[in-house]
C-alpha cells in the first residue's frame, strides 16, 4: 500500500474512532455494583430485596438515576446461560408493589457529576435488550427534555440472533436529559448503557425577597413620576 494512503487510512481510522468514543464516552454495563448492590434472583414477580433496588448508585460516580414503579429499578442476575452484553447482569422494572416485572417502564435521568443536585442533559444513549430473544414483542424508548417536552421516541423488536445481539434503543438528539425504556413481552432486561458527554443544565437563578421588595419599589416610584409628568 502506498504510504501516503496507509497514513492517510491510519488518520481516517483515529478520527472515526475519536468520534465513537465522544460519543459514547460513559458505559454502564452493571457489573460494577456500587453503593453495595447485589444481582437478584430472575424470577419476575418476586419483590425485589434491598439490596437489588437500583436508584441512585451511579448518581455520584457516573450522573446516572434510575426508578421505576416502586420507585426503583431491578439489578437482576440473568444466569450464566442467558447471554447480553455483559454477562450477567440486566435491569428491570419494578410493579407499584415492588415485584420485578420486566414491562414496566424504567426512567433514566442524568444529573451534573460536580453536583448531583443540577440536571444535566447529552446528545447520544444506547441501551440494549438482553441477547435471549423470545422472537416476537418490542422494547420502547422515550427521550425527554429538562422540561419533559418529548425530543423523540424509538423501538425495536425481540427477534435478534440467541447470543449475537439483541434489541437496541438509541437517540443522538440534543438535550437528552431522561430516557424512559420498557418493553411488552415480558422478558426482556436491559444491558450496557452508554451516553454522551453530559452538561449541566444552569438553573435560573430567583431573586431574594429583599431585592423583589426593591425592584416592585423601584417600578412604583418610577410609576408614580410618570403620574405626576402626566398630569402635569
Amino acid at each position: 500500500m502506498n504510504k501516503n494512503k496507509f497514513s492517510a487510512s491510519v488518520i481516517i481510522v483515529a478520527v472515526v474512532f475519536s468520534l465513537v468514543t465522544v460519543a459514547h464516552a460513559t458505559v454502564i454495563t452493571f457489573e460494577e455494583l456500587p453503593g453495595g448492590l447485589t444481582a437478584m434472583v430472575n424470577a419476575p414477580g418476586t419483590a425485589v430485596p434491598t439490596s437489588s433496588q437500583l436508584t441512585n448508585q451511579y448518581l455520584a460516580s457516573s450522573g446516572v438515576s434510575f426508578t421505576s414503579l416502586a420507585g426503583y429499578a431491578a439489578l437482576v442476575n440473568h444466569g450464566g446461560g442467558n447471554p447480553s452484553a455483559s454477562i450477567p447482569n440486566i435491569i428491570g422494572g419494578s410493579t407499584s408493589s415492588g415485584g420485578l416485572n420486566y414491562n414496566t417502564p424504567i426512567t433514566i435521568s442524568f444529573f451534573d457529576v460536580a453536583n448531583t443536585s443540577i440536571k444535566a442533559v447529552t446528545d447520544a444513549f444506547k441501551i440494549q435488550g438482553d441477547w435471549y430473544p423470545l422472537g416476537s414483542g418490542q422494547v420502547f424508548a422515550t427521550a425527554y427534555s429538562t422540561e419533559g417536552n418529548v425530543l423523540g421516541s424509538t423501538s425495536d423488536t425481540d427477534n435478534k440472533v440467541f447470543g449475537v445481539s439483541g434489541p437496541v434503543l438509541q437517540f443522538s438528539l440534543g438535550g437528552i436529559h431522561s430516557v424512559v425504556i420498557s418493553g411488552n413481552n415480558g422478558t426482556v432486561g436491559f444491558d450496557q448503557l452508554e451516553y454522551g458527554v453530559l452538561t449541566p443544565v444552569p438553573v435560573a437563578s430567583v431573586p431574594e425577597p429583599a431585592t423583589l421588595v426593591l425592584m416592585l419599589s423601584g417600578l412604583g416610584s418610577i410609576g408614580f413620576l410618570a403620574r405626576r409628568r402626566t398630569l402635569a
